[in-house]
Parts: structure tokens; C-alpha cells; sequence
């Protein structure tokens, strides 16, 4: 009896001396919620190489804050006699935007845009949403544009965005991108270096911002928003384009073609 009085006796004392945790318990839930918001804030911001390299130029923010929308800034392709006109603003480092280049917009491109008689110019505009990376990106795609290659290095930057938009310094993937697309080596390092098209693609995010954009990618068919969420966009869209060119050949406007207003 005295050793079971003994036992109890020390076993009282070491629940007081070391009383269990309540809070204990939500530590493995904290501790999934601090790595889940601490993967998602590297993805979106410290994968990128933290404050990024030269190209994205440290004066940016002050080049918008001085540049004001010009739409004649954005990069066309498709004939201009087009009935339908599709804008889309993009960043280049963003993951949808590399998404919907591989397979709607390129499906979009070929079938609309890049045919005889086609009934569809497209026009690209940049738009940043805080990727440290996007402005050499961008700068990269513009430059070649200065060659008349554009678009070919738009694209390549986007169908190989995994190569570069988390390096901490994408200029040697970039300058790689570029060459295979066939730039002029000299002429394009030029215009990186001086930055040439740093104001154009100040002017085609503010676009952006004065049609309300707050997301990559955004598109408009005739000025008229194009809400994705929960659609194949591919579809989605070229039910938009036909829809158009009915309402067009009946000599209906967007309202009658089952798009509502911006």
C-alpha cells in the first residue's frame, strides 16, 4: 500500500511539474500554414532572384510614373483591315501567360490571325504584375522587334519562360532566346543595354491600368473583356470571335453577339 500511495504520489508531482501544452496541438497546423505562405511569397517574389538583374532597370517605377497610356504602343500582328481586333496584356514571367501562349493563343494565332483573309488582328501589350524578371523579358521581345522579330521571340521567351524567370540573372538564357531566333547579336545587346523600349512598355502597362487590367493574361475582343474563369479558353474564345463575326456580317454590334458591356 505505501509503495502504490509512493507511485500516485510521484506521478501528481510530475504532472505539475511539467503540465501538458493546449497549444501543443496547433503546432503542426501553424507550421504548415507558415511553409505554405512562405512557398507561395518565393514563388512569386524570392524565386525570382530577389531585387533581379540589370535588365529589369531600377528606374521603372519611375519611367511609369511619368508615362501616361498610349495604345499605339501595342505589338500587332494580323492584317488591319481585320473586322475584330483581340488585346492581350501579358507578363512575360507569368506561368498562365506561358500556358495560354502554348495552346489557346497559339491555336488562336494560327486559325485567326495568321491565315489568308484573316478576320482577326491581335495586339500584345505589356503588363507587369511584380515579376523581377519580366522587364528584361519584355525588353528582349521589344528590341528584336526592332529587327521585325517580335514575335518570334515573344514566343520563345514564353514556350521556355521555365529556363530563365527564376534565375537570380536571366540575361544569358534571354540573349540565348534571342539568337536562336535569329537576331542581329550586336544590334539587339544595343538596344538591352540602352533600354530602348523601357518607355514603350511603360505606356502599354498603363493602358492596362486605365482598362482596369489587375491580372495576366486579360484579353478583349473589340474592347470587350473576356471573363476566363472556369472556361477552356480556346473555345471560350472562338465562340467570342464567331459570335462577332455574325453580329458583324447582320450588322449587329458586340451587344448581339452575347458579349456584355466592358
Amino acid at each position: 500500500m505505501a509503495r502504490k500511495t509512493a507511485q500516485k504520489t510521484a506521478q501528481k508531482t510530475a504532472r505539475q511539474t511539467n503540465p501538458p501544452s493546449r497549444s501543443n496541438k496547433w503546432f503542426p497546423i501553424a507550421l504548415v500554414v507558415i511553409v505554405a505562405v512562405g512557398g507561395y511569397w518565393l514563388f512569386v517574389g524570392g524565386g525570382q532572384g530577389g531585387s533581379g538583374p540589370p535588365a529589369t532597370h531600377p528606374d521603372l517605377l519611375e519611367v511609369l510614373a511619368e508615362a501616361e497610356a498610349d495604345p499605339s504602343v501595342g505589338v500587332a500582328i494580323g492584317p488591319e483591315s481585320a473586322p475584330i481586333t483581340i488585346e492581350e496584356f501579358y507578363d512575360p514571367s507569368c506561368p498562365h501567360c506561358a500556358t495560354f501562349a502554348g495552346f489557346a493563343g497559339k491555336l488562336l494565332r494560327q486559325n485567326y490571325v495568321e491565315t489568308a483573309n484573316a478576320p482577326v488582328r491581335w495586339v500584345s501589350y505589356d503588363y507587369m504584375v511584380g515579376f523581377p524578371n519580366s522587364v528584361a523579358a519584355s525588353l528582349a521581345a521589344r528590341c528584336a522587334g526592332e529587327q521585325g522579330l517580335y514575335w518570334p521571340v515573344h514566343d520563345l521567351i514564353l514556350a521556355r519562360q521555365t529556363r530563365w524567370y527564376q534565375l537570380a540573372d536571366p540575361g544569358g538564357a534571354i540573349a540565348e532566346i534571342a539568337s536562336q531566333a535569329g537576331v542581329d547579336a550586336d544590334t539587339w545587346n544595343a538596344c538591352m543595354r540602352e533600354r530602348r523600349p523601357l518607355e514603350d512598355i511603360a505606356k502599354s502597362h498603363q493602358v492596362g491600368v486605365s482598362r482596369g487590367v489587375n491580372s495576366t493574361p486579360t484579353l478583349f475582343v473589340d474592347g470587350v473583356r473576356v471573363d476566363l474563369a472556369g472556361v477552356e479558353p480556346y473555345s471560350h474564345i472562338e465562340g467570342l470571335i464567331q459570335a462577332r463575326l455574325d453580329a458583324l456580317s447582320s450588322g449587329g454590334d458586340a451587344s448581339e453577339s452575347g458579349q456584355g458591356a466592358p
